[in-house]
């Protein structure tokens, strides 16, 4: 059980944190989706907030492991959000044709992802259900955690693929090609995280290890495995956010 010392830590880092978010997402604007990335992260902060606030009144709360399972979707959202603005000022849009057309899957895969988590994971402590009711929310929440699985795969591979380009394009001398590599070097540092992040809930999901559970697993696990990651990723996007807060006063590579 977790030291009720844990979830205060949590609800003052995370509300914190919220605040730079809105004036994140407010600097970068709305030009080429940059607010899609930011808005996210902020939603990410908040369910950290009410996941915390949750387990402060009552550590036990399934309520509380519902909300702490689904934030993981929103912060990947946040993470392919940057990436898809450090594109828009890195590469010209003759090189990312589907660049649009990616954030709307990834979404939609996440959104899937989250809807089948949460749909399962609310009834998969309820002890009054039949076993074979048990197994279709377990089988629920398993096929929304490979999807968030793909999802990071995938962000893990254009990721790279960006990355990629920019190491032939040689020293930007454009305006705003700096600050597209600025976030795009948060995005690559923050993925290996995500991806523990992620094959950590899998692993809890897939094998119902009492230790891996969100909320009331073990305390060194859950600061090893599933905190520190996410306030790496978070501190990660906020301060590339922050460095390039005037980026969205800069005109993107379109006709390069």
């Amino acid at each position: 059980m977790a030291s009720s010392g844990l979830p205060v830590a949590l609800l003052i880092i995370y509300l914190t944190l919220s605040l730079p978010a809105i004036f994140v997402a407010f600097k970068h604007g709305l030009s080429h989706g940059a607010i899609v990335g930011w808005f996210f992260l902020f939603t990410f902060c908040t369910l950290r907030i009410v996941a915390s606030a949750i387990e402060l009144h009552d550590a036990t709360s399934s309520g509380a492991s519902l909300v702490a399972s689904i934030g993981l979707s929103p912060l990947l959202a946040a993470t392919c959000g940057v990436l898809h603005e450090s594109r828009a000022h890195i590469l010209p849009k003759s090189r990312r044709p589907f660049d649009t057309s990616y954030l709307i899957f990834f979404h939609i895969l996440v959104s899937t992802a989250i809807a089948l988590v949460a749909s399962g994971a609310s009834n998969i402590s309820d002890t009054t259900l039949l076993p074979d009711q048990i197994k279709r929310d377990q089988g629920l929440v398993k096929g929304g955690m490979v999807l968030l699985l793909l999802g990071w795969i995938s962000l893990a591979i254009v990721t790279i693929a960006t990355f990629q380009h920019t190491s032939t394009r040689g020293p930007g001398k454009m305006i705003g090609v700096d600050g597209g590599r600025k976030l795009l070097f948060a995005v690559t540092f923050s993925i290996p995280f995500l991806g523990i992040r992620v094959l950590e809930s899998l692993i809890y999901f897939f094998s119902q290890n009492p230790l891996l559970n969100p909320v009331s697993g073990s305390l060194g696990l859950r600061v090893g495995l599933q905190i520190i990651e996410e306030i790496i990723v978070t501190l990660s996007l906020m301060t590339a956010g922050i460095l390039t807060r005037n980026i969205g006063a800069v005109r993107p590579v379109d006709n390069y």
